[in-house]
């Protein structure tokens, strides 16, 4: 059995019933998707903007020819709001941003924004298998989206499991799994904890995030390049 059952899986509850299972990161995304507006100067394309004074963020991507994808990321209010609220909350906490990015809020329907308060594994599991059962994605390895990391591993998952599980006899799927567990736990949980530490690192604010913006500027693009490649590497 392939439990791919996402991350809030009733499965990897039952199969490891003494994992902590998810906690919340403290940070609440908005999510849309729309026609591209004419007029928009390319240059806006695939940016990120943070806002040190409160950590939050705001990232904009084209979606083939004539549609964006946006998100934000802020601190998660105290009390959990629901979608016109949180829309709300968003368009008065960056009103003095860049005007593309209150532009693009406002011109999306309040249906098509969708609302995330993150969640992640509270730690690693200790398998990504029990028996004749496997665990796929985020069900096995929820991470904040801060890598844009989360489907591209469960991709990865599903590549594995076809190659170990490929012509396989029935008397020999237990073994293969625990090859795959044994190729994609490592790999996936590496990319969990960078995550994690990518989601600490943007939501930085005042003097920390200062001091963040300074040391980024002065690695070498080059070495930066390279660090982002082997991280992103496929196993």
């Amino acid at each position: 059995m392939i439990a791919a059952d996402g991350i809030s899986s009733k499965l990897r509850a039952q199969l490891f019933p003494g994992h902590p299972g998810l906690r919340r990161t403290g940070r609440m995304d908005l999510r849309g998707m729309l026609p591209r507006p004419a007029g928009l100067a390319p240059d806006l394309f695939t940016s990120q903007l943070v806002d040190r004074r409160y950590g939050a963020m705001f990232g904009l991507f084209p979606v083939g020819e004539d549609r964006l994808y946006w998100f934000s990321d802020s601190v998660l209010p105290a009390t959990p709001p629901d979608p016109n609220e949180a829309r709300r909350h968003m368009l008065s906490l960056m009103a003095d941003w860049h005007p593309l990015v209150t532009a693009l809020i406002e011109a999306t329907p309040p249906d098509d924004i969708y609302v995330d308060l993150i969640a992640r594994l509270a730690e690693p599991l200790p398998s990504f298998v029990a028996g004749r059962i496997a665990l796929l994605g985020d069900a096995a390895h929820a991470m904040p989206p801060d890598l844009g990391q989360g489907a591209s591993q469960a991709f990865e998952d599903a590549a594995a499991l076809s190659r170990h599980l490929t012509g396989a006899e029935p008397a020999d799927v237990a073994g293969q799994l625990l090859h795959y567990d044994a190729e994609r736990r490592p790999s996936a949980n590496r990319m969990m904890r960078a995550a994690l530490r990518q989601s600490r690192l943007t939501s930085q604010t005042g003097v920390a995030a200062l001091l963040r913006d300074t040391l980024l500027r002065a690695i070498p693009s080059r070495l930066a390049t390279r660090q982002l490649a082997a991280l992103w590497r496929a196993q």
